[in-house]
């Protein structure tokens, strides 16, 4: 009934975007590069920082990549816990979680009769 978390999926998650990442990365520094060769000094200057800007954005990139993927990774674990933990206290007590589900179902068909009945008069 468990499902066990998907790092696998994750990963190739993660590993697809760096490779996407580095691969538009690696195309700009060429655009920067063959525009430079054929440039003055103070355009070679501007293409120094246009690298420096690029490398800043491949970095932010892959950080902000890095952290989703150890974020997935926390949320995947919290779910668990909290799928184990309901688990357990529907076990425990079988007949206080059955009444809880039919108060939540008697209150939220209450809600929506309600709310359907005051949609119609308006």
């Amino acid at each position: 009934m468990d499902k066990p978390l998907d790092t696998n999926s994750t990963n190739n998650t993660h590993n697809t975007f760096s490779r996407g990442v580095d691969s538009a990365s690696g195309s700009m520094h060429r655009a920067i590069d063959s525009a430079a060769d054929a440039a003055s000094p103070a355009i070679k200057q501007m293409t120094a920082r246009a690298h420096n800007t690029v490398d800043k954005m491949a970095n932010g990139a892959t950080h902000a990549a890095d952290a989703l993927a150890t974020k997935s990774t926390q949320l995947h674990q919290l779910q668990h816990q909290l799928t184990e933990g309901t688990r357990a206290q529907v076990r425990s007590h079988p007949l206080m979680s059955l009444g809880i589900a039919l108060a939540g179902g008697a209150l939220f068909s209450l809600w929506l009769s309600r709310r359907s009945g005051s949609s119609n008069a308006g």
